[in-house]
């Protein structure tokens, strides 16, 4: 039953990329659980179709031929459509996600997403024969089509433990740019931190922070973020703060965004050792 076997095979190569990549720290899904079970429920479904065309073109008869072959037709382009739905998910899913992440998810989700196209054609181009060869049971030549796909399809390629980069680097965000999108990624990232705000001032209060920052000196997208989502989980004073300020005057940590980022890592480490210890969840009680 080679064409159901073609499926299955599809399937299990598919089944090998990441539906979850890592960006800035934080685990986001490429494919969600809800995704990944309708993707599978479809491929049960054209898996037990593409058999009743197997068993018919083996058999060299079918009772209803037409019918069969009008519904593998009608079924080879459903995995494409269920995809181009769940892009529509994933752009509603993703929206509130900063410039910078989003950019680095595009880059790391482009393996399983192009892996995905690979997969909707080839089954689209099985289905279709497989129509198109039940098809000709109808004529009653007596002529057994060959259960083979033909021509083979291609190969899909097997993925490589690292995802492919973007083809074309992606444009680096302004720093305005960065700020404007920090209430959204605040929100999927720090939720407690932020979950006090409504939506105005949480909006201020990033503008506010994002000027201090600009004000420090920092120069990068990422310096930032990390002057934000230290602001906002250590509380505005924390950068005067002694054991904080000494790390940002210390210039043997390099440009002060790479202090920044040193401040940012010392910040969560001491709020990890307070909650371990049951203490405040302030760093100030924390002695350097």
């Amino acid at each position: 039953m080679a064409y159901a076997f073609r499926i299955s095979d599809l399937a299990r190569t598919l089944a090998q990329y990441p539906t979850v990549v890592t960006v800035m720290g934080n685990k986001i899904d490429v494919r969600t659980k809800e995704q990944l079970a309708t993707l599978s429920s479809e491929i049960t479904a054209l898996e037990k179709l593409a058999t009743e065309g197997d068993t018919a073109i083996s058999a060299g008869k079918c009772a209803n031929a037409a019918s069969l072959a009008s519904r593998l037709s009608s079924s080879a382009d459903q995995i494409s459509s269920t995809l181009s739905a769940f892009a529509a998910q994933d752009t509603e899913r993703l929206k509130s996600m900063s410039v910078v992440s989003r950019n680095k998810f595009n880059g790391y989700a482009t393996s399983r997403l192009q892996a995905e196209k690979r997969f909707a054609d080839e089954i689209s181009t099985l289905l279709t024969q497989e129509s198109q060869a039940v098809a000709k049971l109808e004529s009653g030549s007596g002529e057994r089509p060959d259960p083979t796909p033909h021509p083979q399809p291609t190969p899909t390629p097997t993925p490589t433990p690292t995802p492919s980069p973007s083809p074309v680097p992606a444009p680096v965000p302004s720093l305005q740019e960065v700020i404007a999108s920090l209430p959204g990624y605040l929100q999927i990232t720090i939720p407690d931190a932020v979950a006090s705000y409504d939506s105005d001032s949480l909006t201020v209060a990033c503008n506010a922070a994002g000027d201090a920052a600009i004000k420090l000196g920092v120069k990068t997208p990422d310096g930032i973020i990390d002057y934000a989502t230290v602001q906002f989980t250590g509380g505005p004073d924390v950068s005067s703060q002694p054991w904080a300020s000494a790390i940002l005057k210390d210039k043997a940590l390099g440009t002060i965004d790479d202090r920044v980022a040193v401040l940012n890592n010392a910040l969560q480490a001491r709020l990890s050792l307070a909650s371990v210890l049951g203490a405040d969840t302030s760093p100030e009680p924390i002695n350097s």
